[in-house]
């Protein structure tokens, strides 16, 4: 089971003023100054935020401190996660759809919402869940759970 150290991201991105420019127009976002106070210290990068035809392309880096479950011992411990986001977020349910076999369906996937705001902190917590380790261990040479041998 993995969580954030602490609360949930909190990051709500305007994005009305970056649409009204031309295309190929872009923001350079540093995510640890997007945070609230109480969470800068849960993820830091570097965000680049792009105009184009269809939305907001997402693009960047960083690093977070995520709460893993070794999987030999059972405890828990702080992993270091780096990770790299690349998505396209698009302004209308329309654009939100992918090829199936019977025509379009529609993905379940962050838009821009209507007020103009991107959900970077849900954006940000998927991207780092993609790049958790498949194995979680506290460190290489952790020996598993202790064996209790029978009371002599």
């Amino acid at each position: 089971m993995e969580s954030l150290s602490g609360n949930p991201l909190d990051i709500r991105y305007n994005v009305s003023a970056l649409l009204q420019h031309p295309v190929g127009t872009s923001v350079e976002c540093h995510i640890e100054d997007m945070l609230p106070a109480s969470q800068a210290r849960l993820a830091s990068g570097t965000l680049t935020l792009t105009h184009t035809s269809r939305g907001i392309t997402v693009a960047g880096d960083g690093t977070a401190d995520v709460t893993l479950m070794c999987m030999r011992c059972l405890d828990e411990y702080c992993e270091h996660v780096h990770f790299t986001i690349e998505e396209e977020l698009h302004p209308e349910p329309g654009f939100a759809h992918r090829r199936g076999g019977d025509g379009f369906e529609e993905c379940g996937e962050v838009r821009i919402q209507p007020d103009h705001t991107l959900d970077l902190g849900e954006i940000i917590r998927q991207y780092i869940v993609l790049h958790l380790p498949l194995k979680p261990l506290c460190r290489t040479d952790c020996p598993g759970l202790e064996e209790i041998g029978p009371d002599v």
